[in-house]
Order: structure tokens, then C-alpha cells, then sequence
């Protein structure tokens, strides 16, 4: 399939994320996978699905997805590691 026969919304494998991802086996793949960003795991993971939809590829990918989900999802809301809060003491203060 040449870019001219691509379906709307896949991107051409000239397009994704990883250079010559289409030609990838399992491995390679997941070596790389880490080190993309939400939008490139959702561009790949469309692309597997269209394509040769590799069962643990998509497995890897959305499970990649899921986390950095639960990552931005952990960033929006207050908490998380950080100093402890400060506490103080009844009657600390009173001399």
C-alpha cells in the first residue's frame, strides 16, 4: 500500500515514530516503545491495528498507552511523593 492508497486518519509508515517500524519485529519494538510519547503509542498502535495487528505488539502498546494515561492522570491531581506535609505539635509554640 503506497501512501496515495492510505486510509484517512493512518498514518504512512514514512509518518510513524519509529523509523521503519513496519519492518520491526516484537523486540525491536519494544526497546523503543519507552521512549515515545502518548501521541506516538497512539499513532503506532492505530497504525498496528489497520496493518498487521501483531497481538503482542497491540498488547505492548496499549499497555504503554494505559500508563502514560495513569501518568498524566497522576500529574493533574494534588498528592503524590513529595515532602511530607508539616505537622505541628499541641502547645509546641506555648513557651
Amino acid at each position: 500500500m503506497d501512501e496515495f492508497d492510505a486510509k484517512p486518519g493512518i498514518p504512512a509508515p514514512r509518518h510513524l515514530p519509529i523509523d521503519g517500524y513496519e519492518h520491526l519485529p516484537q523486540v525491536a519494538i519494544e526497546a523503543r516503545v519507552d521512549s515515545l510519547d502518548r501521541d506516538q503509542v497512539e499513532a503506532l498502535l492505530h497504525y498496528e491495528t489497520e496493518h498487521t495487528a501483531r497481538t503482542p505488539v497491540l498488547r505492548l502498546l496499549t499497555r504503554r498507552l494505559r500508563d502514560l494515561r495513569a501518568d498524566a492522570e497522576s500529574e493533574d491531581t494534588p498528592g503524590g511523593y513529595g515532602p511530607p506535609p508539616r505537622r505541628t505539635i499541641p502547645g509546641a509554640d506555648a513557651p
